[in-house]
């Protein structure tokens, strides 16, 4: 299978393909979850946000894009260290955590989502990083497979229940 698209580190002029990768997500984890926003400014302040959390803790987006120059899939991510001691190792308590990612329904299945992974492990990495979380709701059997084709594995659960 050839590669007909490329990762490459956001810039500035991606904001406008950000913005609606940011409220394409949005509205996707709306439709899993009603209780999930989908924010009236078109994801613009959430995506303020994130660049907020980007620039503030040694992260980094990428972008992919088609061999033609369209933005097709996005990821954010950003290093985190645990509050707690309850993560008994000083080293795995600090983490490269992947806030979004997003890919765009017709190239979903062709391993964006895989390949801009990989850029997270290897922003991780150079941070000095041992390990990279990221997060999903329950019912995202998609994302779920797709990150544990990129390795991860369940760490730990969070479960709810309406009252």
């Amino acid at each position: 299978m050839s590669i007909d698209f490329r990762i490459r580190p956001y810039v500035a002029g991606d904001l406008p393909s950000l913005r609606r990768m940011v409220l394409g997500l949005q509205q996707a984890e709306h439709r899993m979850e009603p209780d999930r926003a989908v924010w009236a400014d078109d994801g613009g302040t959430y995506t303020d946000w994130i660049m907020e959390e980007v620039a503030g803790k040694s992260g980094a987006i990428f972008m992919a894009e088609s061999a033609d120059g369209i933005a097709i899939g996005m990821v954010s991510c950003w290093r985190v260290e645990d509050e707690t001691d309850i993560t008994v190792r000083p080293e795995a308590r600090a983490h490269l955590y992947v806030s979004d990612i997003f890919v765009i329904d017709s190239w979903r299945g062709r391993n964006v989502a895989g390949a801009l992974l990989d850029a997270a492990d290897a922003h991780g990495r150079a941070l000095g990083l041992a390990f990279v979380t990221i997060g999903l709701l329950a019912v995202n059997h998609a994302a779920q497979r797709a990150y544990e084709k990129s390795g991860f594995q369940a760490y730990e659960v969070y479960l709810r229940k309406r009252l």
